[in-house]
């Protein structure tokens, strides 16, 4: 018998409801190892003398990067433990550099919900924003996440016809 999912389910999220998450210090073992992963040698994230020249005068974290982090830091909420079907969609605009030494967190707000053609799942829209140490925001955008439901919903009476 499989244990029950403790993460949240369509039904149970609230328009407007936030969920925030733990927060994590970005690293420069954490950008050597992602630009190792991702093959992604850019200067402006490997390179101190390079990154000195350019408007930010130090090197930054790679955005994908501060994505894929802050896609783990919604997880540690544990509202989608178990109850995630798919992520369906993933808007990113990126606001401000994320410096090594940084510590960031993700704010998740429901946004919406719509129904789908199965009783078994729900869509949930949620509002991102990561915020560094200052409270500045560095990354926002929006996850469309196909959720479970708890109860499948029994047709009325009145449906049947």
């Amino acid at each position: 018998m499989a244990p029950e999912p403790r993460g949240r389910h369509y039904e149970e999220f609230e328009i407007g409801e936030q969920f925030l998450s733990p927060s994590r210090t970005i690293t420069e073992a954490d950008v050597v190892l992602f630009a190792g992963i991702s093959a992604d040698w850019n200067p402006l994230h490997t390179d101190e003398e390079f990154a000195r020249r350019t408007p930010f005068r130090k090197r930054i974290a790679h955005g994908m990067l501060v994505n894929s982090i802050a896609s783990g830091l919604g997880n540690q909420t544990g509202v989608f433990d178990g109850t995630t079907i798919a992520l369906m969609e993933m808007v990113i605009r990126y606001k401000d550099p994320v410096f090594f030494g940084d510590t960031i967190h993700l704010e998740l707000t429901v946004r919406d919900k719509r129904e789908t053609s199965s009783v078994r799942r729900g869509i949930v829209v949620f509002a991102t924003s990561v915020k560094n140490q200052r409270g500045e925001v560095v990354v926002e955008g929006e996850w469309v996440v196909l959720m479970r439901r708890k109860r499948i919903p029994v047709p009325s009476a009145e449906a049947k016809g």
